[in-house]
């Protein structure tokens, strides 16, 4: 297994991520509680999911984190929804 504590090291508010199909960027993230939200990449208003200590899990299941360049479709990179046109 991975060497955990390197890969938190990456992770704070505003990396963006990838599981299943979908990224999604992190919103909130509570080292203390171990507490991480994702918000994915979709028009859902709010499709938030909590990632409480389940970063194991995450990479296990194929997440990653993707290149901070990557634009969302629905999304800003802050999680907000984009203005509808």
């Amino acid at each position: 297994m991975n060497d955990l504590s390197k890969i938190s090291n990456d992770l704070k508010i505003g990396t963006k991520v990838f599981l299943d199909g979908e990224c999604g960027v992190i919103t909130d993230l509570k080292i203390t509680d171990l507490s991480t939200i994702i918000r994915w990449d979709t028009p859902k208003e709010n499709d938030f999911e909590d990632w409480c200590s389940m970063w194991g899990t995450f990479f296990k299941m194929g997440g990653r984190i993707i290149e901070n360049n990557h634009q969302f479709k629905y999304i800003n990179d802050d999680g907000s929804l984009k203005d509808k046109i």
